[in-house]
C-alpha cells in the first residue's frame, strides 16, 4: 500500500526528532543532573542555616523563612544553568532580560501572591511575632503556629486553623498579647452607699495580695480606683497584671479565681452588693385617663 504525503510527513519528523533527541541527550542529562545537584545543595544548605541560626537566632519564624529563601534561590539559579546547558541559553536570557516586563504581567496576574510573599518577608524580619505568640487582627485571635511565604497559620482557642494572609497582618493594626509576658485587666464592683469605699479597696487590695498568681511589686501592683457614683451602687474598679504568656485555660481560671476571691473578702466582711434598684413613681392626674380617646386623639 503506498505511503502517503503526510504519513512521509510524520516519518521524516520523527526520525529529525530522534536524531535530536540522540544528540541533545548528554546535554539533557547533563542538565537534568546540576538541576539535581543544586536541588540538593539547596536543601542541604536550607537544614544547614536551620541549625546555625537556630542557635544564634532563637526566632523558628525568621529560622525557617530564610531556610525557604535560600532553597528558592538556589533553585532558580539551577533550573537557569540548565536551560543554559540544553541550548536554551537565549529563553533563560529572556528569562531575566524581560524580568521588568514580566514583573508587570505578573503583578497584575499574581498581585496577592506576590503581595503576601513581600509581607512574610518583612515579618519575617521585623518581627512582630514569633511562635507560640497569641495575636490579634482584624477581629481574629490565637496562637501563632508558623509563618509560610503567602499566609500565617494561627489556630484560634476554640480550634480553629485559620491562614492569615500575610499582607492582610501589614496593612491592619495587630494586637501581640504575650509579647512581653504581661497583661493587665479589670472589672467592676458596686458596693451600698452605706459601706466607705476607701476602706472595702482597702479589703480588696488585701485580698489581691493573698494570690500568688498574679502580678505583684512595683508598677505592677495591683490597686483600686472610685470610678463613680451609680444609681443605686458606688462603683470601684479594680486592676490588677497577670502573666500572659499562658494564654488558655489557666488564664480564664485564674481571672474567675480573683473575681470570687474579691466577692468572697467582701461578703466576709459584711459589704452589700447590691443590684440596680428601679424606682416606679404614679403621679395622680385630675382627668382619667381612657384609653378610647387617646386612641381617638392619635
Amino acid at each position: 500500500m503506498p505511503k502517503t504525503k503526510m504519513q512521509e510527513h510524520f516519518q521524516t519528523f520523527f526520525a529529525k526528532s530522534q536524531d535530536t533527541l540522540a544528540r541533545l541527550l548528554p546535554e539533557i542529562l547533563m542538565a537534568l543532573l546540576i538541576l539535581m545537584l543544586f536541588v540538593a545543595v539547596g536543601w542541604a544548605l536550607r537544614r544547614l542555616a536551620r541549625k546555625r541560626l537556630i542557635n544564634r537566632i532563637e526566632d523558628p519564624l525568621l529560622v525557617n523563612f530564610t531556610g525557604r529563601l535560600t532553597f528558592l534561590i538556589f533553585l532558580i539559579t539551577g533550573l537557569i544553568i540548565a536551560l543554559n546547558i540544553v541550548g536554551l541559553g537565549k529563553a533563560a536570557g529572556g528569562l531575566l532580560a524581560g524580568a521588568g516586563v514580566s514583573a508587570i504581567i505578573l503583578g497584575f496576574a499574581f498581585k496577592d501572591i506576590g503581595e503576601n510573599f513581600i509581607a512574610g518577608f518583612f515579618l519575617a524580619f521585623s518581627r512582630p511575632f514569633h511562635i507560640g505568640d497569641v495575636i490579634e487582627v482584624s477581629g481574629i485571635k490565637g496562637m501563632v503556629k508558623a509563618l509560610n511565604f503567602r499566609n500565617t497559620h494561627v489556630r484560634t482557642f476554640d480550634g480553629q486553623d485559620i491562614y492569615i494572609p500575610n499582607a492582610m497582618l501589614i496593612k491592619n493594626p495587630l494586637s501581640n498579647y504575650t509579647r512581653d509576658g504581661l497583661q493587665r485587666f479589670d472589672f467592676v464592683i458596686g458596693l451600698d452607699y452605706e459601706h466607705n469605699p476607701l476602706e472595702a479597696g482597702k479589703e480588696l487590695i488585701t485580698a489581691l495580695e493573698s494570690l500568688k498568681e498574679i502580678e505583684h511589686g512595683g508598677e505592677l501592683q495591683p490597686f483600686v480606683q472610685l470610678e463613680e457614683f451609680g444609681t443605686s451602687t458606688v462603683n470601684i474598679r479594680v486592676y490588677y497584671w497577670i502573666n500572659s504568656k499562658n494564654f488558655t485555660g489557666l488564664l480564664a481560671r485564674l481571672r474567675s479565681q480573683v473575681l470570687h476571691t474579691c466577692l468572697d473578702a467582701l461578703q466576709a466582711k459584711g459589704y452589700n452588693l447590691p443590684a440596680d434598684i428601679i424606682e416606679i413613681k404614679n403621679y395622680p392626674s385630675d382627668k382619667p385617663f381612657h384609653h378610647s380617646e387617646s386612641n381617638k386623639a392619635s
